[in-house]
């Protein structure tokens, strides 16, 4: 795919000291439009965000809720060929990014950054996330046919062509669970880079290792069995 205009899709919530620094770290010479849609912060998320943007970007707020919500809107957002989906904290590198718009271009549909391809790795995990996240990736190959190194790394690009042969649905962080499996069944073409997962710059994780694992799980486990 050549010539193409790739989006980035960054959602947010409460991303102060993180959000603006990650703007300008994105590689504008690849990314031709960034969408933040932000889930009502109340701090200084939007007035970061939108001093960091470009006249051709985007900043709206979320009009649902939920982590998956916020990419099921800004997808009606999004005009690029190519859409990149990543995080607000710091954690996702956008020195990452040419890596995987590589990948795109030699006609992959689907590909993801993975912490655990050889090659990436991790300096912000912990004993029990490392062992979650590899029980729930192994779980999600096993169930789902799939062969991927990291299920729950969320820093990914999906054709626009390929999104549209998706109808996802879920609105919290199940939806990481839920896109992968879906463009496995719709016969995309996979690849993976490795990546390194930093520290989030700033403030506190959105997620609960409890409760959004016992979603992801109960999304691995009934949703999409035939």
């Amino acid at each position: 795919m050549t010539n193409m205009k790739v989006s980035l899709i960054i959602p947010t919530r409460n991303e102060q000291h993180c959000i603006g620094k990650v703007i300008r770290e994105v590689p504008r010479d690849i990314v031709n439009e960034i969408v933040i849609i932000d889930g009502h912060s109340t701090d200084k998320t939007w007035e970061e965000a939108k001093a960091a943007l470009r006249p051709e970007d985007k900043l709206v707020m979320q009009k649902g809720k939920g982590y998956g919500g916020a990419f099921l809107e800004a997808f009606d957002i999004v005009t690029g060929d190519v859409v990149i989906m990543m995080d607000a904290d710091g954690s996702h590198n956008p020195s990452d990014i040419p890596a995987i718009v590589e990948k795109v271009r030699r006609g992959y549909e689907y590909v993801m950054a993975s912490r655990y391809a050889v090659g990436g790795h991790s300096e912000d995990d912990t004993i029990i996330r490392w062992f979650g996240n590899r029980m729930f990736t192994w779980m999600t190959n096993v169930i789902h046919g799939t062969n991927v190194t990291d299920s729950l790394y969320l820093f990914t690009a999906v054709t626009r062509d390929g999104l549209k042969k998706l109808k996802l649905e879920s609105h919290g962080f199940e939806f990481c669970t839920e896109i992968l499996v879906k463009a496995h069944r719709a016969g995309l073409k996979f690849a993976e880079v490795p990546a390194v997962e930093r520290a989030r710059f700033a403030g506190k994780s959105k997620v609960n290792a409890f409760w959004h694992g016992l979603k992801i799980l109960r999304m691995i486990l009934r949703r999409y069995r035939d």
